[in-house]
Formats: C-alpha cells, structure tokens, sequence
C-alpha cells in the first residue's frame, strides 16, 4: 500500500481530526490547569503577605526585629524577603539593601524582580509595603520559585500526557486505515471480477456488522436480484424463442401450402390461418411487456381504496356467460366489503387472470368458485383475501413455484390454448401491489388465493394453510 494512500484513508484521518481535537482540548485543559495554578497560588501568597505585613507595622521594634529574624533564619530555602526601613529608608533589618523605588505602599501585593543578599542575580517575587507608626516601612516578600517549579511540572505533565496519547491516536488510525485499506482492496478486486462478467462472485463481509459489512451485504442482495433478473430475462428469451418458432413454422408452412394451391380459396383459408397465428405471437408478445409495465413500481402512486368484493363481482358478471357456454358452474360467495389500497383496474385484471385459468382447465360440468373473506397465512394477521378453486387437474405441488414463470405450462396442459403468461402477470401485479399469490389445492383441483396483506415474500406455493 502506499503511504499516500494510506494518509487518505478515512480511519487515518478520523484519527488525525480526534488526534488534533484530542490535543486542542488537552491543551485547553492543562493551561487552565496552568494558569489555575499560577493564579490561585499568587493570590494566596499576597492574601497572607499583606495581612503579616499590616501586623508587623503595628508590632512593638524590639518584637518586630524578633520576628524578621526568625523569618529570615528559618528560610532554607532562601525565597522569604524581610526587611525593615526607618523613615529616611535606611535599612534597619532584612535582606533587602534599599527599599525597592517601584515598590507601592498600598497594602497590596506586587510581583517584581529583586535581588536580596542572599542572591546574585533579580529574581521574581510578590512584595508588600506597609508604614509604621514612626515613619518606617516594613517590606515582606516570598520569591516565587516554589510558584515556577510547580508551572514547570504542570507543563512537563502536559507534555508527558499529551505525545503519547497524540502518538496512540495516530497509531490506532495507521492500522485502522491499513485494515479498512485492505478491505476496500478486497471488494475493489471483487467488483473488478463482477464487472469482468463473474456476475456468482460476492463481496466478503467480515463478520463485523459495521457500515462496510451492511453496504456489502446490500449489494451482495442486489447482485443477487441482478443475477435473478437476468436469469429470467434469459428464461424468458429462450421460451420465447421455443414458443414463436412452433406458431412461425405453421405459419410458413400454412402460407406456402396456400401458394401452391391452385384454387384462391385455398390461398385465403392459409392467410386467415396464417394472421390467427399472428394475433396468437402478439397476444404473447403483448402479455410480456404488459408484465414489464406492472414491474414498474411507479404505477403505484395512483393506487386508491378499493372494494375488493366488488372486484370479485365485476369479475364473476364478466366471465358467468363464457363458463356456462362451456358447461362449467361459476360461483361467488363473500363477506361483504372488504377494502384494500390499490389499482382497481388491475386487480380486476389479477381475478380475471385466474377465473379465466380456472373456467379453461375445468372439464365441463365443474364448478368454479370465486370467494372474498377476511383470512391470510398461519399465524398472521387476517387480511382480505379473494380465492379461486375449481374442479380442474390442479397443480402438483412440485410445479406451483415454476408456473408463475413466463410462458412456463404444464405438461398435462399443453393441449389447451394459452401462452403461459396468465399466472405471471397475476404474480406481477401482486408483486406491485406489495401482496402475495399463494397456490395450494390437490388432484380434484387448484386453490389460488391473492392475498391482499403487506407480504414478506412471494409466496408462491404451498401456504401450508391458511384459514
């Protein structure tokens, strides 16, 4: 990996922005420490300097020369300032050789460079002057060594404390960007074999559930549905090629037998044949990009409450001539409304697709039956449900998920007239409308139930039950 690189990683500079804000408040912290330190001590030390100062100019000489003695003796650490001026200011006791000319007497503390007997070079220190009596001025002072070694300390701590922390911060963002480097190298390369053609390739998740794994996982999901999607398509081109090259070759065949002929009327019985053919190849056509509309999604903003027994009624009055020409017995039973959001038009297009399916597979005498009620799968809530069975072949159990494939029949079904369409455009406008298609039933006929509820699959298939 190269170090740019790596500088670019968002770990490294995560942890170059905590690092600095990191150190920003470390020094904020520690120089109010700092300045809490310098402040509250030099307070103090006037505070105690002015009041000894204002005691000592009310003290009896012989007890203040006491007193400035012991001050000066007991001082091992040099840093105590004591002296005692007459009213000429010449210096009767202490450590100071003339009374500092900058020096106020106020009664108040004041920092100043000073240089006492005991030192060669000024050094800082917090002085108070206070007058006797008599004319005299008593100056006590500490010098502030004691102050500047504790600042000295607080600074080295902020120091000791602050390289290392900055140091581990930076640390922890160099193999934080060098591991989220490695896995954006990994998926780089994994996308580079998806993008050359290996559509089964997926990218790796870690285990970690963190954004990476979860945005993996999504596109891992989507590739998924790509792979879905393109199958289909293939499936779909494939039948359709397998089911126009049957109805082409008739055609053809049709057509050339009516040229041959020498009578005309021959020739026009092979045409009309030869469109009948035709309107079948464009119904199929038709019905395949009607179920490429419904996949759009975006039909779904016009979706309005409807009536789903209605529904169910507008279909039943549509389709009772077409069953009793054919000698099978259309019925109807229902709750009463029952209301769902959706496109009318195209339910009333899902129920017609399976009462149509069940009138043409139901021998003559059967019946067929349209129901709406309030039920759903088991251990659901119960939601509206419009249901179609008849007293057809049914669908074996095996084949109920395929039959919902484009142009995919039944063998057994082969000889009626259909393109295999119907059951996938119904699939498809469940799919739209967020419901589920669920097919059940046995060898005295199919039970094919749209269930009108928020769906958590496509439930084609074997419901298990439902009531």
């Amino acid at each position: 990996m190269r170090r740019t690189e790596l500088f670019r990683a968002g770990p490294f500079r995560l942890a170059l922005g905590f690092a600095t804000a990191l150190s920003v408040g470390m020094l904020l912290i520690f120089g109010f420490i700092y300045w809490q330190t310098s402040e509250v001590e030099t307070r103090r030390m006037q505070r105690d300097l002015v009041q000894e100062a204002a005691v000592a100019a009310q003290t009896r000489d012989d007890i203040l020369l006491y007193q400035l003695q012991v001050r000066i003796m007991s001082d091992y650490h040099r840093v105590t300032v004591a002296a005692w001026f007459d009213a000429d200011g010449k210096r009767r006791y202490g450590n100071l050789n003339a009374l500092p000319p900058d020096l106020p007497i106020d009664d108040k503390g004041h920092r100043l460079d000073i240089r006492t007997n005991d030192t060669d070079v000024p050094q800082p220190a917090i002085l108070t002057a206070a007058k006797r009596a008599d004319g005299g001025t008593v100056v006590l002072g500490r010098a502030m060594d004691e102050l500047l070694a504790l600042q000295r300390v607080v600074a080295r701590t902020l120091i000791a404390g602050l390289l290392p922390a900055v140091a581990l911060v930076l640390a922890s963002g160099v193999l934080g960007g060098a591991r989220a480097r490695r896995r954006v190298q990994t998926v780089q390369q994994t996308i580079g074999r998806i993008m050359g053609g290996d559509l089964r390739e997926r990218l790796p998740l870690s285990g970690s559930h963190d954004a990476v794994d979860q945005l993996s996982a999504r596109v891992n999901q989507m590739l998924d549905r790509i792979v879905h999607l393109l199958d289909e398509i293939r499936a779909v081109g494939d039948n359709i090629a397998h089911d126009l090259r049957t109805p082409l070759s008739v055609m053809r065949a049709k057509l050339e037998r009516g040229l041959a002929a020498e009578e005309p009327e021959e020739l026009r019985r092979g045409a009309e044949a030869a469109l009948a053919d035709l309107d079948k190849a464009f119904g199929m056509i038709t019905a395949l990009l009607r179920i490429a509309e419904l996949e759009d999604s975006r039909r779904q903003a016009g979706f309005t409450t409807v009536d789903l027994a209605e529904v169910a009624g507008e279909v039943f009055d549509l389709y009772e001539p077409l069953a009793e020409a054919k000698g099978v017995t259309l019925a109807r039973e229902d709750k009463g409304p029952l209301f769902v959001t959706g496109d009318r038009d195209l339910l009333i297009e899902a129920v017609a697709n399976l009462v149509d399916n069940a009138v043409k597979f139901t021998p003559e005498g059967g019946r067929v039956l349209i129901r709406t009620r309030m039920g759903g799968t088991g251990g659901e809530e119960a939601v509206p449900v419009v249901e179609v069975s008849d007293t057809g072949p049914g669908i074996p159990p095996a084949e109920r998920a395929a039959v919902v494939r484009r142009l995919y029949r039944l063998d057994k079904s082969r000889h009626i007239q259909g393109n295999g369409l119907g059951l996938s455009l119904v699939q498809a406008i469940a799919a739209l409308h967020g419901f589920k298609l669920v097919i059940d039933g046995s060898d005295l006929g199919a039970v094919i139930a749209l269930i009108c509820g928020a769906a958590d699959g496509e439930g084609v298939g074997n419901p298990g039950a439902w009531p």
